[in-house]
C-alpha cells in the first residue's frame, strides 16, 4: 500500500497522527485563492482550514519515465498518481519499467478538476471567446482589426498549448499511463464513483482477480489539491465547517473540511499472496456498494457483512463516514444501533471512529483513507483512538449504546483465532434524503468488510 495526506507522506507517517490523534489540517494560504472572511456565490461561507497537500503533492516526472518537466500546460496529478502506484508497488516487491509484462490490471479512481491542462485548453477557447465578447460589449465602436490585436496580445500571454498536454488532463490517461509504466498487460481504467470511488476501485480489482483474468490488481483514489472553483461548486451540495478543527460524531456539527491526498493498494488472490511470501496488511472480505434506503440506514452495512458470511456483532472497529455533517452522522449511529441493538451486560461493543478528523475529507479518496488506517490498524492488532470531541454524540456516550468513540488507542484483544479481527469501513455520498421533485429516498453507500490475516500464519 501507499498513501499520501495532510501532514503524512507514508503509511507510517498517517498511522502516526492517527495514533498521536494529531490533526493535520492547516489554515488556508495567501495561493489558495480563497477571499476569506467573504461568503461564496451560495451565500455560504468557505473553510477556514483544509487537509492541505501542500509540497507532499510534489513528485519527480523525469523519475517516473516522464519525457517532460512539468509546466503550465501539464498535469500534476498524473504525477502524483503515478508516483503514489509507485510506491504501493515498490511496498510490494515490484518494481516499476519491468522488461516482463505483468499480468495485472490497474483501477484508478479521479475525476478531473480545474487543473492547469484543462483550463489552458479552456484559455484558448472557450474562455477566449467569451472575454473577446465581453470586450464587443464594453466597446461596441471598436474596429475589428483592433479588437483582433487584442485577441492576440491575450493568446500570447496564455502558456502555449500542445496535444500532449491535452491528453494527459484527461482523465482516462492516468491509469493507462500507469499501467504501462508499470508493465501491467491487463484492463487499465480510471473511473468516479463520487464518495465511494475508494470502495468501487477495490471492488473491480477483486472482481479482476476472481475472475483470473489477472495475477495482481492495483487499485487507489486520489483528491489532488482542491481549486476554489471546486469548493465553490462543492459548496451548493455540502456546508463547510466554520472551525479550525473537524471533530466526528460530536454533538455539535456544522459541516465538514475538505481534505487532499490519495491511497493505492495492491491486491493478489490470498493463495498467491501465501504462495509468493507477500506481507499481508489485511484480507478483504466483500464489499457492497448501492443505495441506502431512507428507512433502513443499516441496509449497505448488513448486505456487506452477510455477504462476507460472517455474524455482524463480530466486527471490532468501523472506521466511519464521520464527515461532520450531523443528519449524515446521525444516520451511520442509527445504522450500528439497528444491527448491535442496545448493550447488555458481557454483550459485544464496536469501536466508531473516522480518519477525517486527522485529514479532512479527502472526497473521493476518502473510503481510501479509510481503509488505509482499517488494515493498518488489523495490522498492528491495535485499536486507534479517535481525535475525541469535547461533548460526542449523546448517542454514543449512551451507556445503552453498542457503539463507543476510543479516547486511547487500546490493544485489539479477540478471544481466540476461530475470532479474528475484523474492520469495517463505511462510505456515503454527498446524496439529498429526499431531492427535489423526485420519489427517490436515502443515497449511496458503501461498506467495506476487512479481515486480519490469521497470527499463527505470520
Amino acid at each position: 500500500m501507499s498513501c499520501r495526506f495532510a501532514g503524512c507522506p507514508t503509511p507510517s507517517a498517517f498511522w502516526g497522527a492517527v495514533m498521536a490523534r494529531r490533526c493535520c489540517l492547516t489554515p488556508l494560504g495567501p495561493d489558495a485563492e480563497l477571499p476569506l472572511g467573504q461568503r461564496n456565490v451560495f451565500e455560504r461561507p468557505y473553510p477556514v482550514r483544509m487537509g492541505q497537500l501542500g509540497p507532499l503533492f510534489a513528485c519527480v516526472p523525469s523519475m517516473q519515465n516522464f519525457p517532460r518537466q512539468v509546466n503550465a500546460g501539464e498535469n500534476q496529478d498524473l504525477y502524483f498518481a503515478t508516483q503514489l502506484a509507485f510506491d504501493a508497488l515498490a511496498d510490494a516487491g515490484f518494481r516499476p519499467h519491468s522488461p516482463t509484462p505483468v499480468k495485472g490490471s490497474v483501477r484508478v479512481g479521479y475525476a478531473p478538476p480545474f487543473n492547469a491542462s484543462t483550463v489552458n485548453w479552456l484559455q484558448h477557447t472557450a474562455f477566449l471567446d467569451q472575454t473577446m465578447d465581453i470586450i464587443r460589449r464594453f466597446f461596441p465602436h471598436a474596429p475589428e482589426e483592433s479588437l483582433g490585436v487584442v485577441k492576440e496580445k491575450l493568446v500570447e500571454s496564455l502558456p502555449e498549448p500542445n496535444a500532449s498536454s491535452f491528453l494527459l488532463g484527461t482523465g482516462y490517461r492516468f491509469a493507462s499511463w500507469i499501467a504501462r509504466e508499470c508493465s501491467f498487460a491487463g484492463v487499465a481504467t480510471t473511473m468516479d464513483a463520487g464518495l465511494l470511488t475508494g470502495a468501487a476501485t477495490l471492488q473491480d480489482a477483486i472482481a479482476d482477480l476472481v475472475s483470473g483474468q489477472v495475477d495482481v490488481a492495483l487499485a487507489g483514489a486520489l483528491t489532488p489539491p482542491i481549486p476554489r472553483a471546486y469548493l465553490e461548486g462543492l459548496s451548493g451540495e455540502v456546508s463547510f465547517s466554520a472551525r479550525t478543527e473537524l471533530h466526528p460524531f460530536a454533538q455539535e456539527q456544522d459541516g465538514t473540511i475538505p481534505g487532499e491526498g490519495g491511497a493505492f493498494f495492491v491486491l493478489k488472490r490470498r493463495a498467491d499472496a501465501l504462495r509468493d511470501h507477500d506481507k499481508i496488511y489485511a484480507l478483504v472480505r466483500s464489499i457492497a456498494i448501492g443505495h441506502n434506503p431512507e428507512d433502513d440506514p443499516s441496509a449497505i452495512f448488513a448486505q456487506a457483512t452477510e455477504g462476507s458470511g460472517i455474524p455482524v456483532k463480530t466486527v471490532g472497529l468501523i472506521e466511519a463516514d464521520g464527515s461532520g455533517i450531523a443528519v449524515a452522522e446521525q444516520r451511520e449511529i442509527d445504522a450500528v444501533h439497528r444491527l448491535w441493538g442496545e448493550h447488555r451486560p458481557g454483550g459485544p461493543l464496536v469501536a466508531m471512529g473516522s480518519v477525517k478528523g486527522n485529514i479532512g475529507h479527502t472526497l473521493r479518496a476518502a473510503m481510501a483513507a479509510g481503509v488505509a488506517k482499517a488494515v493498518l490498524a488489523l495490522s498492528r492488532r491495535v485499536l486507534p483512538p479517535q481525535i475525541s470531541p469535547e461533548r460526542p454524540h449523546e448517542s454514543l456516550a449512551n451507556l445503552a449504546s453498542s457503539a463507543y468513540l476510543l479516547d486511547e488507542a487500546r490493544p485489539w484483544i479477540t478471544g481466540d483465532s476461530s475470532s479474528p479481527r475484523r474492520a469495517v469501513v463505511l462510505g456515503a455520498n454527498f446524496d439529498a434524503i429526499d431531492p427535489v421533485g423526485t420519489t427517490s429516498k436515502g443515497g449511496r453507500a458503501a461498506a467495506i468488510v476487512l479481515e486480519e490475516e490469521p497470527e499463527d500464519r505470520l
